[in-house]
């Protein structure tokens, strides 16, 4: 179970991840707000985020009866690197708004 709940949180932080890079894509020239959907949403990408949401919290509960921590790390792991993305493809956009 154990094995079978990394491949699951890792799949899960991954797709959400795609759907997240699908959907910068579609805005390239637009920002990218931290709590609502973006202006233009790609078709598929809500339901890889929910997949992806989904495979996350049941690797993070697979994980969970290994060690108290891991649930924790996991669920925290993929928002945190979501806003970081998100951050840097703002600031990107800024950027090429002053040049």
């Amino acid at each position: 179970m154990l094995m079978f709940g990394w491949i699951a949180a890792v799949a899960g932080v991954v797709l959400f991840h795609v759907a997240l890079t699908m959907t910068m894509r579609a805005n390239p020239a637009a920002r990218m707000p931290f709590y609502r959907n973006a202006e233009i949403i790609p078709v598929g990408s809500v339901g890889m985020r929910a997949g992806g949401a989904g495979l996350t919290v049941l690797g993070a509960a697979l994980l969970g009866t290994v060690d108290w921590y891991w649930p924790f790390v996991v669920v925290l792991a993929g928002p945190i690197a979501t806003l970081v993305v998100i951050a840097v493809h703002n600031r990107r956009v800024e950027a090429q708004a002053i040049d």
